[in-house]
Parts: C-alpha cells; structure tokens; sequence
C-alpha cells in the first residue's frame, strides 16, 4: 500500500478510540503534567548552580530535594494513572473488535470461507487484534509521553541557549530518511510475520482436528515437518523484524551523543571564556542528553507501528467485506406454499474452474420426497447448496412459488428449511443444548419430543448426566450413529416444510438405521424432502428420483421407470445389489 493508504489505515485505528474521548483527554492532560514534571530537572540544576551554591543558600538546598521527591511522587503516580486507563482502553477495545469481527464473518457470503482456512481466520481474530489495537493504545500512550516531554525539554534548551538548541536539534531531520526506509520493510514484514503465524495456526488446528487420522496413518513426521518449516520461516522473518526494529535505538543513541560532543565542546569553551554561566552549561547538557530518550523512542515507536498497521490491514481486509444482507433480497418468506423450481441453473465455484452444474431444469411440488443420487462429484450437495443460497446462481434462477430466491431474504428462506449433512457437526455442549439450536426458543416438550422422535432417548438413559452430558468437540465422546440421531432430532424440532437429507443415516450401523430411517419416515410426512443417497435401498420409495452426472441430470422418474430406462441408474443399481 502506499503512504496514504498507510495514512488512512492509522486514521481508521485511531478512529477506535473516539468512544473513549473522555479517558483520552484525561491522558493527554495526565501527559502534560507528566512531561512538564519529567523536565524539572533542567530548572533545578541550573538553579542549584547559580543561585544556591554561589549564595551558599542552606534553606534551599534543603527544600529543593523535598521538592523533587513530591514532583517525582506526582510524576510516577500520573504515570501509572495514565498508563492503566491506556492499558485498559486497549483489552477493552480487542474485546470489543473481536466480537465484531466474529459477528461480521457470520454474515459474510458463504463463499468467503472458501478461501481463509479456519487456522488463518482465527489468527485474524486473535493474533492480528491483539497486534492491531495493544500496539496502538501503546502507541498513543508511548507518543503522549515522549511527546510532551520532548515539547518540555525542547522549551528550556532554547531558553537556556537558543543558538545551542538550533545546532543540537538541526540533525535529527536527517534522521528521518534511514528510519523511514525502515519503517517500510517493517511493515512488510509484519504482515508477512502475520501471514506464517495464520499458517502455524491452520497447521496446528488441523493436525489436532484429525489427530485420529494422523495416528491411525502414522503421520506424526509429516504433520511435525510441516509445522517445522513454518516455524523456520517464521523465526527467519522475526530475525529481520529485529533487526530493523533494533537498529533505531543505537543509531539514534551514536548520533545524539556526537551531537552532545559538539555542545560540549562548544559550550564549555564559552563557560571558560566566562560567556556562559556553569549552572546554564550543566542545565543545558542535562536538557539535551535527557532528549535523547524521548527522541529515541519517537522513532522507534514509530517503527514499531508498522507492525499495527499490517495487522490493521489483514483485520480490516475482513471486516470490510461485503455481508451477505447488502446484496440479499428485501421480500420475505412467510410460508412455503407449492414449487420449488430449478430454471437452466449454471453453477461455477468462484475459485475453481469449470461448470459444477449444467442447465439443471427441475419442479418439485410441495410434500414430494425427490431424491437425488449419482457418483462423487456428480454436483448432488450443490444442487441443494444453492437453495440454501450458500452460492447465488452462476446463469438462470430457482424459484420458490413462484418468486426467485435472489429477491428473499436469507434469513427467512433458512427459516423455511432444515438439514442434516453427511457429516454431522455438534457443539462442544449438552445433548440438550445440541437438539435445542433447531428452534431456540422452543420449550422442553418440544425437545423431548423431538428426542424421541430421533430415537435419542433410547440412548440418552444410558449417558452420565443423560441430556445434560456435555458431548465433547464435535461430539467425539458419542459414537458416528448417536450424533446423527442428535442431528436428525435438531432438524425435526425445527419442523420446517422443506428438509434437505444429505446422506442423513450414511453413518449408521443396521440397528440405527433402523430406527432412524423410521423417525425420518414420520419426518418427511407432508414435507418437501431432498434427500441425496448413495445406497439405493433408502430412496426406492420416493416419489421421484434424479439421477445426476457430471453435473447434469440424466435421468428422472421412480425406482421402476429408471431401472427400465436410464442406463447410469442401471450401473448404480447393477453395483450395489449385483450379489
């Protein structure tokens, strides 16, 4: 990005901090008092040497000490005061931004998660935050006191001596050149130092996601090489980070003391001319070398805020992409009452090459039970995708009653539909809280209800806490059946008129099966039901079925029409009960 984008990033974070304007002022006003008492030093020294020690004044010489130790007692307690409500103001504010960003990725297109792993999204919303908004409350913090104590010093150097403080302060614009050189790479580095630590992240939480696979495969090398060479590269950019980082300090330090050697040359040779007084000579060395600290962190501090503004600009690639309500419909569903169709629907994965789906024309009327089936890869779970509106339509529309689901609302088409997918995924919580995110607001008969529809209270008895036993990540502590049970009962509480099947009892054994092909038989009653099967023997008595290839349908009718007519359905028929 260029300088003003670099502007308008900073601009953006500072604007974070407007809701705390109030606690703002009362830092800045905390820092002036802080800066005017960190120079106090210059005055007293200059005032101990010409006044107290040529007068011999014992009076003074006893209060001036008290009166340092009180100025220093303020200074130290300002700073601390200031120093938590910055502190504060920053985890406040990464609180706050994380939850939005959270919020924000929930409402973008589906179509984004196609992109970021988890590991990387998850790094934006930990990592990328803490680096964003720590760094610039740190910043401020840090700019507020050197600044106001660099102000303070500035003025009594140039009181004291105004043609010593020309010549001291006339080389530190040329200063500016070097760090600004660096502050580039700095910033290149902290997005790429942004970008490996999301990659450490992803490879982390996939390795233990599938830790079963990993163990059962012996993969143990390949998942410690992976994250091996991850840390490699990123060790490597913390090393130049450092670097860089680093070199301000010294460089700065090396050219304020050259700059200090002149002065004191200078300087003392118009004290031994007898031009300058000792007390204005001692002041103004102490003035000028107390500068270099301030000075000092300035730059660096400014070097160091490009690393907030790489992390600013992964944080805000996020949060300044489009919701899915900005390009969403404005009718709203309120019952489905007869169609769903299909018209010369084209689909393509904006990230892959190549139609998935290819002039798919279909009507399905309201209570029918079509299924869907072909082999891997035919575009079957597509088709249902694109109801869902997970992907808008590449070329033609699918319509509900009549209206293109464009034009509804997402939120309202979702209301109308449930589903239950191959793989099952449940919440790191209760059994009862699982079955209850089909409909929140649902009271405890409805769950029971629906539990046993499910045939989950056959098993529930048999847990600890029963439907208070927490199931663990992703439901690990049940086994394959009884989370697709859970799933099957969380669609069924939210009694939606159109159900989606996507290899619901794929994971069941015999018995399970069983029964759960009976609670989805109750399920599809007067529903309009997709059901995508690759084992026949479950969809035989659908009302129709669609036999799907490369993205086309080739074949549609009953179990009998297509086994007479339709060479593919033939082929799969042929495979499964050919012993």
């Amino acid at each position: 990005m260029d300088a003003q984008s670099g502007f308008q990033i900073f601009r953006r974070l500072i604007s974070y901090l407007v809701p705390y304007r109030s606690k703002i002022v009362l830092t800045i006003f905390t820092s002036v008092i802080v800066g005017a008492l960190s120079t106090s030093p210059v005055p007293i020294i200059q005032k101990t040497f010409d006044d107290i020690f040529l007068h011999k004044d014992m009076f003074m010489l006893k209060v001036v000490p008290v009166l340092m130790i009180v100025m220093y007692l303020v200074k130290d307690s300002l700073r601390y005061i200031q120093s938590s409500i910055i502190q504060r103001i920053g985890w406040e504010l990464v609180a706050k931004l994380r939850e939005d960003m959270f919020q924000h990725l929930h409402r973008v297109p589906y179509t984004y998660f196609e992109g970021d792993t988890t590991g990387q999204l998850m790094s934006r919303l930990i990592n990328d935050v803490n680096v964003m908004l720590l760094s610039i409350t740190k910043l401020v913090k840090d700019l507020l006191q050197n600044g106001v104590m660099l102000i303070g010093l500035l003025f009594w150097v140039f009181y004291l001596k105004w043609d010593w403080a020309i010549i001291s302060i006339v080389v530190f614009p040329l200063a500016l050149g070097p760090i600004s050189i660096i502050s580039k790479k700095l910033r290149r580095l902290g997005r790429r130092g942004q970008e490996v630590l999301a990659n450490i992240n992803s490879a982390m939480l996939e390795s233990f996601s599938g830790i079963k696979i990993v163990r059962a495969f012996g993969l143990e090398g390949n998942e410690q090489k992976k994250l091996r060479e991850h840390n490699r590269e990123f060790l490597e950019v913390t090393r130049k980070d450092i670097k860089y980082t680093e070199i301000t300090s010294p460089f700065m330090e090396l050219l304020g003391v050259s700059l200090g050697a002149v002065i004191l040359w200078l300087g003392g040779t118009q004290v031994i001319e007898g031009e300058v007084s000792q007390g204005t000579f001692v002041a103004f060395v102490l003035g000028f070398f107390m500068m270099n600290d301030p000075v000092r962190l300035l730059f660096k501090t400014m070097t160091e805020s490009q690393k907030a503004l790489a992390a600013a600009e992964r944080v805000f690639e996020v949060l300044d992409q489009k919701e899915e309500a900005t390009e969403d419909g404005d009718v709203v569903l309120t019952r489905f009452e007869s169609s769903i169709e299909y018209q010369s629907v084209f689909f393509k994965y904006p990230t892959r090459e190549g139609m998935v789906l290819k002039d798919i024309n279909l009507k399905v009327n309201k209570s029918d039970v079509i299924a869907i089936v072909g082999m891997s890869g035919a575009g079957k779970t597509t088709l249902v995708d694109l109801l869902f509106k997970f992907f808008r339509v590449t070329q033609g529309r699918i319509l509900i009653d009549g209206t293109d689901i464009n034009r509804i609302t997402s939120e309202s088409l979702r209301q109308h539909m449930a589903l239950v997918t191959q793989e099952t995924f449940l919440f790191n919580d209760t059994v009862w809280a699982n079955i209850a995110m089909g409909d929140p607001a649902a009271g405890r008969d409805a769950i029971l209800e629906a539990a046993r529809a499910a045939h989950v209270d056959n098993f529930v008895q048999t847990l600890d806490d029963g439907y208070e036993t927490v199931i663990g990540e992703r439901g690990l502590k049940l086994s394959g059946g009884q989370r697709q049970r859970i799933a099957i009962a969380r669609a069924v509480l939210r009694n939606a008129p159109i159900l989606v099947l996507d290899e619901a009892t794929s994971a069941l054994d015999s018995e399970s099966e069983k029964l759960v092909q009976d609670a989805l038989n109750r399920l599809m009653e007067h529903r309009t039901t997709f059901v995508i099967a690759h084992r026949l023997s479950t969809i035989k008595n659908a009302d129709r079925i669609i036999v799907m290839e490369h993205g086309e349908i080739v074949g549609e009718g009953t179990h009998e029409q297509l086994l007479s007519s339709c060479a593919q359905y033939q082929k799969y028929y042929e495979m499964q009960f050919a012993g």
